[in-house]
């Protein structure tokens, strides 16, 4: 069925928008670049103008493609076969509320990285709607990337091994992650459902983590540009300890819905294995988890988000590291957690630490779900799932 998608959509301006549409256009696909910004729209239309995005791969080869169609109006963007998402999980919703009422009959939707909850937006809104959608959660990025020069030039850093990918309904998404594969030249792998991409969703785990080992402890200082602290490569083993209590928390949490409800999660793997498997040939030195990160070339010179102060940098603590991988990470794996009445301590204490940082309260008394901007969370308990065979619907 796959072979009909000949138009795609992609929907963002950053960095993973700049590597997808000359990947696409490669590919042979028509591109309909959709961003709301007009600030956005208007370096992307001047870049076209100038031949298009160059985008440098990881082994040196020069891919140029330009989107045949710049537009920001939801209307325009909803004519396509496949739609793709590479946008902040802040902006799925709204995205999906301006294009559904808009997109045809059996088209394809989706999100890469899709992080944690976008299979409940995405019931949410296109149920509504006549006609058979399909919809799809993509576990993570293929690349690590950065623009070089916006609308004009991107550089790949590294490429992961495998992306995992699910859809629903399931029986298509063997197929979802052949096109993947063959059109943006990387190797998606199926994964069972997607509560298995929600709960493997790996930057949850990552960059809260790393954000709450290295800051933990910050009294203030700025530093000069090129003193700003490493972020991955500054992965200690103190820090790899917070790391894995979190991950080994929510494979705890798989390993009782798999026992419990039969439900298949074995695609959610612990962090150590998920690295090595997503980096194993950019991994100099696997010896520890502290290690595999600081000697990941993938990863190498990539430092700590910062915001300017006085000539000098301090940490941005509204980062999306932070209002993105906790309110759509790992506040729904504590939602679900919550469900099962599992303890999940590990989370706890990076939520509430995180949670001050960012200006939010999440959690109430007693680590329950009760803060007053809970409501922020893309969790099930806010789209009325508050049982865990309700949620397991979606997946079966």
């Amino acid at each position: 069925m796959f072979t009909r998608v000949k138009r795609v959509t992609v929907c963002g301006g950053g960095n993973a928008a700049h590597v997808v549409i000359p990947l696409l256009k490669e590919f042979g696909a028509s591109v309909t670049l959709y961003t709301p910004f007009k600030n956005e729209k208007a370096l992307f239309v001047a870049g076209a103008e100038k031949g298009g995005i160059e985008l440098l791969t990881e082994d040196s080869k020069i891919i140029r493609g330009k989107p045949d169609v710049v537009t920001s109006d939801p209307v325009t963007a909803a004519c396509a076969d496949l739609v793709l998402m590479v946008l902040p999980a802040f902006a799925h919703g709204p995205t999906l509320e301006a294009l559904s009422p808009h997109l045809p009959a059996n088209v394809i939707i989706g999100a890469i990285p899709a992080r944690s909850g976008y299979e409940l937006q995405a019931d949410y809104y296109l149920k509504k709607l006549p006609g058979e959608f399909i919809y799809y959660c993509g576990q993570t990025l293929p690349w690590a990337c950065r623009i070089v020069e916006y609308g004009l030039k991107v550089k790949v850093l590294g490429l992961k091994e495998n992306i995992g990918i699910a859809a629903v309904p399931n029986s298509v998404t063997a197929d979802l992650a052949g096109w993947f594969s063959e059109a943006f030249q990387a190797k998606f792998e199926p994964m069972q459902n997607v509560l298995a991409v929600s709960l493997g969703n790996i930057g949850q785990i990552i960059h809260p983590g790393i954000m709450y080992g290295l800051l933990l402890k910050y009294e203030g200082n700025a530093w000069d540009k090129e003193n700003i602290p490493l972020f991955y490569q500054g992965v200690t083993d103190e820090i790899a300890l917070i790391l894995e209590s979190l991950s080994d928390e929510i494979i705890t949490m798989t390993g009782m819905l798999m026992e419990k409800y039969s439900i298949a999660l074995t695609g959610v793997k612990p962090l150590y294995k998920w690295l090595l498997d997503s980096y194993s040939n950019s991994i100099e030195d696997s010896s520890t988890l502290a290690r595999a990160f600081s000697s990941n070339r993938s990863y190498r010179g990539l430092k700590i988000p910062v915001i300017e102060a006085n000539d000098k940098y301090v940490p941005d603590f509204k980062s999306r590291y932070l209002t993105e991988d906790i309110p759509f990470g790992l506040l729904y794996s504590k939602a679900v957690a919550f469900m099962l009445c599992l303890e999940t301590p590990v989370i706890n204490k990076v939520i509430r630490q995180t949670e001050k940082w960012i200006g939010k309260t999440y959690l109430g008394a007693n680590w329950t779900l009760s803060g007053p901007d809970i409501y922020e969370a893309r969790i099930p308990q806010n789209y009325g799932i508050n049982i865990i065979n309700k949620l397991l619907q979606l997946n079966r």
